[in-house]
């Protein structure tokens, strides 16, 4: 009896321990932080946040749900930019969090290649000596599995129009940029991409995002529309 019991015990430990090793399969989550943006890429013990949110948009809770049990470490931080719906949340994660190395805009540039586990990260903007401007961001496709995401930040048609031609490959998934802004995410730019889904982080604002006008053209060329304000955290892998 005793015997039986401890097999019981024993058998309880080591499915604990299958729950808890996580996979080295790649998920991607766009991470509901209100208006703004945070992404987490993880694989296995590996993890990359692109962008925060907010500092209260709630990032921490999203990163809970997803890292590894007892893992409090984020191997890269990538900011897309330094507007504060973008990176407001990086003081607070440091706080909670090890954080190996944080780049953006100023490190990156077209041709830089961030590798991750199982996944990377190509930078197709800004091009090294570009005169910086208020509404760049690093634009680059995370890739994996054969899978492509186009993250895109607050970039707007100028930029759109400068890089159109850097999409040589089919794009499963895109990020609109600017929380669905009209001052982006043109008909040219977006049947350039023909994504299969359209992602718009995006919460409650006085902005109008996203505009009813892109969200129109997304639907006009075939690309479905998932939202974060609509759907919550989206996990795609």
């Amino acid at each position: 009896m005793y015997k039986k019991y401890f097999l019981l015990g024993l058998i309880y430990l080591m499915w604990g321990w299958i729950v808890v090793i996580p996979s080295n399969k790649v998920k991607v989550i766009f991470c509901n932080v209100g208006q703004g943006d945070a992404a987490l890429v993880t694989s296995g013990y590996f993890q990359m946040l692109i962008d925060t949110g907010p500092v209260a948009g709630g990032i921490e809770k999203c990163l809970d749900q997803n890292l590894p049990l007892g893992d409090k470490k984020l191997e890269i931080v990538m900011l897309s930019h330094l507007d504060n719906d973008h990176s407001g949340a990086l003081e607070k994660l440091k706080k909670y969090y090890q954080i190996k190395k944080i780049v953006g805009l100023g490190d990156l540039f077209k041709g830089d290649v961030v590798k991750g586990n199982n996944f990377e990260f190509e930078v197709i903007f800004p091009l090294v000596g570009l005169v910086p401007r208020d509404n760049d961001s690093v634009v680059g496709i995370l890739k994996f599995a054969n899978k492509s995401i186009l993250f895109t930040g607050d970039i707007d048609e100028l930029v759109e129009n400068s890089i159109i031609y850097s999409i040589n490959e089919p794009i499963d998934v895109v990020k609109l940029s600017h929380h669905g802004s009209k001052t982006g995410n043109s008909q040219a730019w977006l049947q350039r991409i023909n994504a299969n889904f359209a992602v718009v982080s995006v919460g409650k604002n006085n902005y109008g995002h996203p505009s009813s006008e892109v969200l129109g053209r997304v639907l006009g060329v075939g690309t479905s529309v998932l939202r974060t304000d609509v759907n919550g955290s989206l996990v795609i892998e």
